[in-house]
């Protein structure tokens, strides 16, 4: 009888992988201590929050002192009584909207109340901390909350809370990306039908759960990933024993025991499952050799009471199997001395129930009745199994009294409890018979029909071979016509990959070709545009250099004044090509920003002064000051300049080249008798590069224009005046 296997199932899915991690302050796992090492002097304090200032640190202060009563470190005796007070307090303090933390303080007063073997309380808030993670769509809380839920209303036997529970979690599993969730998830599932004894759909759970953790491991060095997979293990290994599969319960325990290290607590739970499984599977040598690891590594076993006397008790429970009680007596003894001082209701009930059995078998039962009576109202509440054990021993204390009446009444109480578990067991089976004797049943009419068939075989053995060849024909057609069709669609395959192969070539040979007539339309312009502007600087150095006797003071100064005219014409030009040439390459986008019209313009006539003054021109801006457009600065002068420069080498002597604004458009007009609208126009739209003709100034503009979101042409006004518009109006007009 291993009285506390179900115990520890239901312990170990509390304040195991699924528990412990569900409240932040809860520390990482850390390095498995030394033999030697002991807890700190002091037990953790309650914070003094009149020295904290805001809110948000004062609730920070109080969740971490939970959570070091909640992990013990410190070997308190009444941690859970301080945990519970101390997270209702928190709740107290904590604001009516700030869900968040008052479900972490709920579930902090669960675990308390739940150790304290209050288990309504611990479902109470529980669910209130469920509810409040809700509120916030906090899944991983939801998680936690539902994960801690699910043993703990199994224990109150309340099964419509428990597949409540199971549901949530399910369609949180079925949905999410978050591998801790599925982990965790896949885990409380494998519980869950645990707990229903459907065993084969608990192992898949928690072989899925494992499977996850263990791809982490490969790639992660948090040793929390390393601690749930070790623990994950050991719970599958308790799913074996129950299943009384103790070889492989041994190999889930070895499978968890190569990052058990990485946390004394996984460390020492993983040694006391050891004991277990080989208590179990009747190697006591085994056993008694991880009992010693355990002892010797614990270090201070209160900080480790539920696995030293857990596995103390499996051990004891061995000799007692085998009538060996003198060898039981010091495992019983030792644990009782540590459940005494630990003050834990649980960890004191397997002693006593264990203490109990051993008693009456020694023949002193009335001790074995006390101490089996103390134990029988929290085994009536945990499990069917223990408080069957219980009566069990109870009749045999009786019966060794001489009392054959009570002992007569407990044995019949026994068997009814027996009985019961008997049923539970079957109902829980019976799907699997019911589709047994459906495939059985299955199994006889194929033989059936399988004679019938042979008979009629026989009978028609002609009209069988005729049958048989027309199969074959239509089966050879078939493969024929299949092998047809895989070579049909092997070579639409083929053709769709060269095509695609084509249209990817196709497209790099208009890249090129467009690359090229850039290239081609750069060289054309820089020919046309830099040939005047250079030409004239060379010919003012030629006159400077070959006659400086005909420059006077005056004269010298106004010659150097147009040779640096000339120059800054070059440099302006030199910069509208590299402009141009930046906005011919993909992935090149003006900055647009509002920009004042008139100012751009001012400073482009500025820069034509010198022509103005050989062609004895005016230019007139009557463009507003608050005439302004959210378009690029650099694109615009560009083309500005290339419409003055054009309007200036058109006009007519002695007249006046007026620019200026009309709604959305930005006007240049100058007086020009030969030059016509239509053929400017046509000029815009050309696209064929010709370095030796003109124009190539106007398709600068034109390209740069329809980067800016504009529209550029030519019309001709009354009185021969040719203006170019710039406009910005949408739809283009």
């Amino acid at each position: 009888m291993k009285v506390n296997r179900c115990m520890l199932l239901v312990l170990a899915s509390l304040n195991g992988i699924f528990f412990i991690p569900a409240v932040c302050a809860q520390p990482a796992p850390s390095a498995r201590p030394a033999a030697s090492a002991q807890p700190a002097a002091r037990s953790p304090q309650p914070p003094d929050l009149r020295k904290l200032r805001g809110y948000p640190d004062q609730i920070k202060a109080m969740l971490a002192y939970c959570g070091q009563l909640q992990a013990n470190t410190f070997g308190i005796a009444n941690n859970y009584v301080l945990l519970s007070a101390a997270a209702l307090d928190g709740l107290q303090r904590t604001k009516p909207d700030d869900a968040k933390n008052r479900s972490l303080f709920s579930i902090f007063a669960a675990v308390g109340y739940y150790y304290q073997l209050k288990f309504d309380s611990a479902q109470y808030y529980f669910y209130k901390g469920l509810h409040e993670a809700q509120i916030v769509h906090d899944t991983r809380q939801i998680v936690r909350a539902c994960v801690s839920l699910i043993p703990l209303n199994f224990q109150l036997q309340q099964n419509d809370k428990v597949d409540e529970c199971k549901n949530i979690l399910q369609s949180i599993v079925d949905t999410t990306h978050d591998l801790t969730n599925r982990e965790d998830g896949y885990s409380a599932l494998g519980t869950y039908y645990q707990q229903k004894s459907y065993y084969s759909t608990a192992q898949d759970y928690f072989i899925k759960g494992i499977e996850l953790r263990e791809k982490e491991l490969d790639t992660l060095s948090d040793p929390q990933k390393k601690f749930s997979f070790a623990i994950q293990n050991d719970m599958l290994s308790k799913l074996y024993l129950n299943t009384e599969m103790a070889d492989k319960s041994l190999d889930a325990l070895r499978r968890g025991a190569r990052y058990a290290d990485v946390s004394a607590i996984s460390n020492n739970r993983i040694l006391s499952s050891f004991v277990e499984a080989f208590t179990t599977s009747g190697h006591i040598d085994s056993a008694l050799f991880y009992n010693k690891q355990l002892d010797a590594g614990v270090g201070d076993p209160m900080q480790f009471s539920s696995e030293v006397i857990s596995s103390d008790l499996n051990i004891a429970i061995y000799y007692i199997d085998h009538k060996q009680y003198a060898l039981a007596l010091p495992y019983i003894q030792k644990s009782d001395t540590l459940a005494t001082r630990t003050q834990s209701p649980l960890m004191i009930f397997q002693v006593q129930m264990t203490r109990g059995r051993y008693l009456a078998e020694t023949g002193k039962y009335d001790q074995a009745i006390s101490n089996l009576n103390q134990a029988m109202p929290i085994a009536r509440q945990f499990s069917k199994e223990l408080y069957g054990n219980i009566l069990k021993s109870m009749a045999i204390a009786y019966k060794g009294k001489g009392n054959a009446g009570a002992a007569l009444r407990y044995y019949e109480q026994y068997v009814d409890v027996n009985d019961s578990l008997s049923k539970e067991k079957l109902s829980r089976t019976f799907a699997d018979l019911e589709t047994h004797y459906q495939t059985h049943e299955k199994e006889l009419r194929i033989a059936s029909l399988d004679k019938e068939n042979r008979v009629n075989v026989l009978e028609l053995e002609n009209a069988s071979r005729t049958r048989l060849l027309l199969i074959l024909g239509l089966a050879a057609l078939g493969i024929i016509s299949l092998l047809l069709y895989f070579i049909y669609r092997n070579k639409e395959k083929l053709n769709k990959a060269l095509n695609d192969r084509n249209d990817q070539l196709d497209k790099l040979n208009r890249d090129l070709a467009e690359a090229n007539e850039t290239k081609a339309r750069l060289f054309g312009i820089i020919s046309h545009d830099l040939r005047s502007p250079v030409g004239k600087i060379v010919r003012l150095l030629q006159i400077q250099n070959e006659r400086p006797d005909l420059l006077n003071d005056e004269a010298r100064k106004r010659h150097e004044d147009r040779l640096k005219r000339a120059s800054e014409n070059v440099l302006e030009t030199m910069e509208d090509l590299l402009l141009w040439s930046k906005s011919q390459m993909q992935h090149f986008t003006p900055e647009f920003r509002p920009v004042r019209i008139a100012d751009l313009v001012q400073k482009e006539i500025a820069l034509l002064q010198e022509q103005q003054e050989e062609g004895d021109l005016r230019i007139d801006c009557r463009v507003p000051d608050s005439f302004v457009q959210n378009t690029d600065e650099n694109f615009l002068a560009v083309i500005v300049r290339n419409l003055l420069q054009n309007a200036v080498k058109y006009s007519d002597a002695n007249r006046v080249i007026t620019i200026a604004s009309s709604g959305q458009k930005l006007t240049i007009s100058n007086p020009a008798s030969t030059t016509q609208a239509e053929f400017l126009n046509r000029r815009l739209d050309n696209t064929q590069v010709d370095s030796k003709g003109s124009g190539l100034g106007l398709q600068i503009a034109a390209d740069l224009a329809a980067r800016i979101h504009t529209r550029l042409f030519f019309r001709e006004e009354a009185g021969h005046e040719l203006t170019a518009v710039l406009s910005w109006e949408t739809p283009f007009l």
